[in-house]
């Protein structure tokens, strides 16, 4: 039997040290800091297409990197200036950059990779296998043996990189999605955060019964979202530990229709199309942009969301400074997600990687600037610069910056997080954004939509 996620033909020292999840529990997050952050999909900011070229030297161009990083407002520019100064180190100039949102990245490499643009790519986990398997992405496993820092990465973080044995991206950053809730609002009701799906439903109809400026619950139900893919997997993932598990050369779909059905149920059914819906039907078929500003601004009770949360305290989308910090700091509690019938514990890990283009024709400089980007020195910037992105670092050097004792536990939610199963994701993602707005929209029986998306599921395997 084959499995595509194992690590077992790197041979790297790190794989062999024993490196524990506590301190330096955490993997990729979304983005975020004083930013927007799409989920499982990438911060905020305009959505345009940027360039800015780098100063560089000789006769052939800087090497292109692109991403969706680095804050696009205006705090200060920590990260981004030790990247650019790390990686002029490394280059002897700096790399031109390029910021897309996570879907036009994906979208772009995976149709325009053959030309050699970009030379280096930022991106989510479930890019990083699809890339692989259209044979876009050079294997950096004999490169990151060779790095100084290399050994100090968290070994689940190596391990979610890593493809049929062989690594192709670096780790920079990681987290684990889990419940965000108002603790003043519970409080005020005498609640108890909800442990069981059941319970949030109970507890998010109190809320709207009981507040007028206060909506329980939103999620992101837009069509292509990378963070309602996420979102969804985090319960799928209470009910499996993987969606698909290997079966020799192929894959075989590890979860029942009813589960499927369940899911539909909990968290989109009864959210949006119930008839005392827990969310707003008038936000159906919205991302991370209503979302975590929505959080932010004081509108929701709940939410699930990752770390990068808890740095968002200024930029456009945040309404009152000053309001969000005292939200931030004293009202949000943070839980594992509330769990199904028949489920327990369980998460969607996000492992966000820098990866190089397996067609470009500046490699060795295109491996020097990801490793600049993937040090220690840029990841500690990072967390200086968007605190919400280290509160779970995914190399041994980084620091926590959790410092809020009622943020503390993201670092237990992450040991309940799974990272996605190496197989081409663009073919389950695309019709799950269509049952689940079926479903969100009253269209779909919940329990029908989960049978005929398992039949769907079922017939995918010899493709994966």
């Amino acid at each position: 039997m084959s499995d595509n996620s194992s690590t077992s033909g790197l041979g790297r020292r790190s794989l062999v040290k024993a490196l524990g999840i506590g301190a330096t529990a955490g993997l990729a997050g979304c983005a975020g800091g004083n930013g927007a952050a799409d989920q499982m999909g990438g911060n905020g900011g305009s959505d345009s297409d940027t360039e800015t070229s780098g100063n560089g030297g000789g006769d052939e161009p800087a090497p292109l990197f692109w991403n969706y990083a680095f804050p696009n407002d205006d705090t200060p520019p920590i990260w981004r200036d030790e990247f650019l100064a790390n990686a002029e180190e490394r280059l002897g100039r700096r790399p031109r950059m390029g910021r897309f949102t996570y879907e036009d990245l994906r979208q772009k490499f995976l149709t325009g990779a053959r030309t050699g643009d970009p030379d280096a790519i930022e991106g989510v986990l479930s890019h990083l296998t699809e890339y692989v398997k259209a044979g876009h992405l050079e294997n950096l496993t004999d490169f990151a043996e060779r790095l100084e820092f290399f050994d100090g990465y968290v070994e689940s973080a190596v391990d979610a990189v890593t493809y049929r044995g062989d690594l192709y991206g670096l780790p920079y950053s990681g987290n684990a999605r889990a419940l965000i809730f108002r603790t003043d609002v519970l409080d005020e009701l005498g609640q108890d955060p909800p442990e069981t799906a059941a319970e949030f439903h109970e507890i998010g109809r109190l809320i709207n019964s009981e507040y007028d400026d206060v909506q329980a619950y939103h999620n992101c139900t837009k069509d292509g979202s990378v963070r309602a893919f996420q979102e969804w997997m985090s319960h799928v993932y209470q009910h499996t530990d993987q969606l698909y598990v290997p079966d020799g050369e192929s894959w075989s779909l590890n979860i029942d229709a009813d589960q499927l059905g369940q899911v539909f149920d909990n968290w989109y059914y009864q959210v949006y199309a119930a008839e005392d819906p827990i969310g707003n039907p008038d936000q159906l078929g919205t991302g991370w942009q209503v979302n975590d500003p929505g959080y932010l601004n004081g509108e929701f009770a709940f939410i699930e969301c990752g770390p990068w949360l808890r740095g968002w305290t200024a930029g456009d989308n945040v309404n009152d400074s000053e309001a969000t910090k005292q939200l931030l700091d004293n009202d949000t509690g943070v839980a594992h997600l509330p769990v199904g019938e028949g489920g327990s514990r369980g998460s969607f890990l996000e492992v966000k990687p820098v990866m190089v283009n397996s067609h470009s024709d500046q490699k060795a400089n295109a491996k020097r600037t990801i490793a600049a980007f993937a040090e220690p020195d840029t990841i500690r910037a990072m967390g200086e610069d968007t605190p919400g992105f280290a509160m779970t670092p995914v190399h041994e050097d980084v620091e926590s910056t959790i410092t809020n004792e009622n943020w503390q536990p993201f670092t237990e939610v992450f040991e309940t997080g799974r990272a996605l199963a190496k197989i081409g994701w663009g073919q389950v993602r695309e019709p799950f954004y269509g049952y689940m707005q079926e479903v969100a929209y009253g269209e779909t029986d919940p329990y029908e939509a989960g049978q005929q998306f398992h039949d769907e599921l079922t017939s995918l395997e010899s493709e994966l």
